[in-house]
């Protein structure tokens, strides 16, 4: 997508496909939208294209134009340029702010939800929200680049559209904010608030937003009677980065029924990685542009359920896959869980997380253009990182425990070329500040000095630390380090379980997730075919 004078915002597949998606659409909504002349102009001219081009697509949608300070502003309460409101008769929905880039996403499928009427929650979750008494104002900051920002939004707008009366939601752009933005003291994205305190920082589970919103914990029963809802399946891949979604085109090609479960984004790191440069076919690509590309082809073959997070794995034959949405009977499970970015464990990193530290310079880097930062690390994701924050005007030093970097010579020469400085044999020993990030304590290793630089944020890419919180639950064998032991066919040490991707270690590649998880689905066909525990 991107705004031409003239022209359709929308490229023409994506205009087909959107008018396919239109054609479960129920009850005509609006989409009223708000705007003040000289106030986000350029934005109050995206909003309204992309809500008239919308409604070109689909009888089922109407565009309403109203200028703040009129009635209609007066009536809903609307004071911020833009502001669109979705099917405003009906539901307390808005969207503070153009829906533009990765918030498109979920744009669109809140009309869809508007017009059906359907939240697409789970039963477990639908029940809890019944007892809700009080009413909610959520509200979720999202920027146009953070991939993890649409599925956030996404469970206010269901709870929304469950608990009409009771709840009301506001996903906020905060590039078109910057004053509420300082107000809420965001710094990193999706950050969720609730009645004006802040509830979460980052995608939570389904079950974790609904808790919060409730205001106490999940119960157990609810859980359990969800589990009720069956579904067979020959393989349930977990994970839908680049292992989890090979293994699922595999799967299906293959003649195996399978469903991908993911409970945080599609893509995986890879989805959050700037620009990557050493895919065979790509000289350079953005990492979400190549994940995009993978998730459209495993679409084509399987269900792919995001916000679904694996509760529990019983061995059973079939193996019972249970999630807060229901039960899956399955022949194999491939574990494509992946890794998770290695903290500092230094003081201050956990209590100013999103305040001043963060792990994604896709999602935070933007809050940092003309500002002082840092980024830890000495590898391909550290210095690939690190280039990124220059590229958008961020004031960034390199931080390297070593006095050479592990990264590709390319990367190196980039890193020099742009004089980006580097502090050499360092390492962070506090992140200092009250509310936000404002100095960081930093070791020269060699010469045993320590000393204090102001800053205003700290991006750590120091590794990964295996995602094996359902393999330990299973007693799979697992290395020194924790990541999943397998054979050359991607098995895991119990009969019918496979691993593939990062959550096996080694050299943690695009390329190599592939081609794992594609070892993986056809070491399941063949074990399905003719178990080799048997023979």
């Amino acid at each position: 997508m991107g705004k031409m004078a003239g022209k359709s915002i929308f490229l023409r597949d994506t205009r087909e496909k959107l008018t396919e998606s239109f054609k479960i659409l129920k009850r005509k909504i609006a989409l009223d939208v708000f705007t003040k002349k000289g106030v986000n102009d350029k934005f109050n001219d995206l909003a309204i294209q992309i809500s008239k081009e919308l409604a070109e697509l689909t009888d089922k949608i109407e565009t309403r134009l109203h200028d703040i300070g009129g009635k209609a502003s007066e009536q809903y309460k609307v004071s911020r340029s833009p502001t669109i409101l979705i099917d405003p008769e009906n539901y307390q929905i808005s969207y503070t702010g153009a829906p533009a880039g990765e918030e498109m996403r979920s744009f669109i499928q809140s009309i869809i939800m508007a017009s059906t009427d359907n939240s697409s929650l789970s039963k477990s979750s639908k029940e809890r929200l019944a007892a809700l008494k009080e009413k909610r104002h959520i509200q979720v900051f999202v920027t146009p680049t953070c991939p993890y920002c649409p599925q956030q939004a996404l469970y206010a707008i269901a709870a929304a559209i469950e608990k009409k009366d009771m709840i009301s939601a506001e996903v906020v752009e905060t590039f078109e904010n910057q004053d509420l933005a300082q107000k809420y003291n965001v710094a990193s994205v999706p950050q969720t608030m609730i009645d004006g305190k802040v509830t979460g920082i980052g995608l939570q589970s389904e079950d974790k937003f609904i808790s919060e919103l409730l205001g106490f914990p999940p119960e157990e029963v609810a859980i359990k009677k969800e589990a009720k809802e069956i579904t067979e399946v020959d393989v349930v891949i977990i994970g839908a980065g680049p292992a989890g979604l090979t293994a699922a085109i595999y799967a299906e090609r293959g003649g195996l029924k399978s469903v991908v479960l993911e409970k945080a984004n599609i893509g995986g790191q890879v989805a959050i990685t700037p620009i990557v440069e050493n895919y065979p076919g790509f000289t350079r690509i953005p990492g979400k542009a190549l994940m995009e590309m993978i998730a459209q082809h495993a679409m084509k073959y399987t269900s792919i359920r995001q916000g679904e997070e694996v509760l529990e794995i019983k061995l059973h034959h079939p193996f019972e896959v249970i999630t807060a949405k229901g039960k899956y009977l399955t022949k194999a499970v491939i574990l494509a869980t992946g890794a998770v970015h290695r903290r500092l464990d230094v003081p201050g990193e956990q209590r100013l997380f999103g305040r001043g530290v963060s792990y994604c310079t896709t999602c935070d880097g933007y809050f940092y253009k003309g500002k002082k930062v840092i980024m830890v690390g000495g590898g391909n994701s550290a210095v690939a990182e690190a280039l990124h924050l220059d590229s958008l005007g961020v004031q960034v030093t390199l931080v390297h425990r070593r006095d050479s970097l592990r990264a590709e010579a390319r990367l190196q020469e980039s890193l020099f070329n742009r004089k980006i400085p580097v502090l050499w044999n360092s390492r962070v020993k506090e992140i200092m500040g009250e509310k936000v990030v404002t100095t960081v304590k930093i070791e020269n290793i060699k010469e045993e000095t320590t000393k204090e630089y102001p800053v205003d944020g700290v991006f750590v890419s120091i590794g990964y630390e295996p995602s094996n919180l359902l393999a330990k639950k299973l007693d799979i064998e697992l290395d020194e380090n924790g990541y999943i032991k397998v054979d050359r066919h991607q098995r895991a040490n119990i009969p019918g379980i496979y691993a593939a991707g990062d959550i096996t270690g080694g050299v943690k590649q695009i390329v190599t997730a592939v081609g794992e998880g594609a070892t993986a689905a056809l070491a399941t066909f063949e074990d399905i075919s003719s178990p080799y525990w048997k023979t």
